[in-house]
């Protein structure tokens, strides 16, 4: 039989191919009959290759191919040879065509009727706490509406890292049955954060105490200095891009979208944070961070002292 799964939802796509795979029975000889293609660079002979092959041991064969369609285009004359092949598919072979992305509707795969054709969208952030919902009440727990909602809108539609979060916070809530709005708030990090944003959003935040525990915990770890260094530039430009945004007239959703961010979550929290700087401020900054840099490439002071300092400067109490 033929599958189409297309569109970027991994996570949803790779639970269908699992149960599949369970379908072939025994989990060892279904991986022995499991063949898995990266159509990139394939030719239509070299599927028919596996697609051709008897299954060993075993009433079904799976084949995957991944990112071949696409590649074909939309022109008939182009996926002739495939349509062609495809109407005397082996009865014995699933065969599985994964386009990572959503596969145009007047490509000419889709005029085979016999094709079990699934699109895996990525949900929207309005229909994210459904999903989660959902998600949830598979596993045996329930969820409250505004616990579903923050996890939405910390995570955004990463649903392999959603997964990850209600797996954790299941075996939180694991006696009582329930997710609370104060777990997610407890267990699961704003997902910039995982990725050093902790120290970001306490200097955006003027956080002194924060940033100087987040500093010395990254230093404990090994950070070098000049990587801390680079991430509050980092922060610092953010901010000047994102008040910049703001001053223009941009809401939080228009400055997600323009940066690319998943959910205005974001978008949010660094205007909130912009309030705290002035914008001739945070160009100062910019100027201090320069200084800093420059004094401890040239050995004028110790590199750990001087972060220290900075970080004192930015979370002043000085206006602007």
């Amino acid at each position: 039989m033929l599958h189409l799964y297309h569109g970027p939802d991994d996570y949803s796509r790779a639970e269908k191919i699992a149960h599949l795979k369970t379908e072939m029975g025994d989990i060892a000889m279904a991986d022995l009959n499991t063949a898995q293609l990266d159509g990139r660079n394939l030719k239509l002979g070299e599927i028919r290759h596996h697609a051709d092959a008897a299954p060993f041991l075993a009433a079904k064969r799976l084949v995957i191919v991944t990112d071949y369609l696409t590649q074909l285009g939309r022109k008939a004359s182009d996926a002739q040879p495939l349509l062609d092949y495809l109407g005397q598919l082996s009865p014995t072979t699933e065969l599985v065509f994964i386009e990572r992305e959503s596969l145009d509707k007047r490509h000419p795969i889709f005029k085979i009727s016999t094709a079990e054709i699934i699109h895996f969208a990525a949900p929207s952030a309005k229909s994210l706490p459904e999903w989660i919902l959902q998600h949830v009440n598979k596993n045996g727990f329930t969820i409250e509406a505004e616990a579903a909602d923050l996890l939405g809108r910390l995570v955004g539609p990463n649903l392999q890292a959603l997964h990850n979060e209600i797996d954790k916070l299941t075996l939180y809530a694991h006696t009582r049955k329930l997710i609370r709005k104060s777990d997610v708030e407890l267990l699961v990090p704003y997902m910039e954060e995982a990725e050093d944003f902790g120290f970001s959003n306490a200097l955006g935040q003027r956080n002194a105490a924060r940033a100087f525990d987040q500093l010395h915990k990254m230093v404990d770890e090994g950070k070098h200095p000049m990587a801390i260094l680079a991430t509050i530039a980092t922060q610092i430009r953010a901010l000047i891009e994102v008040k910049d945004m703001a001053e223009r007239g941009m809401n939080a959703g228009a400055i997600a979208q323009a940066k690319g961010w998943k959910s205005d979550f974001a978008a949010k929290s660094r205007l909130n944070e912009t309030k705290n700087f002035s914008m001739a401020r945070l160009e100062r900054i910019l100027e201090m961070l320069l200084e800093t840099d420059l004094a401890i490439k040239t050995s004028q002071i110790d590199a750990l002292l001087a972060l220290d300092m900075l970080i004192g400067q930015l979370c002043s109490a000085e206006n602007g």
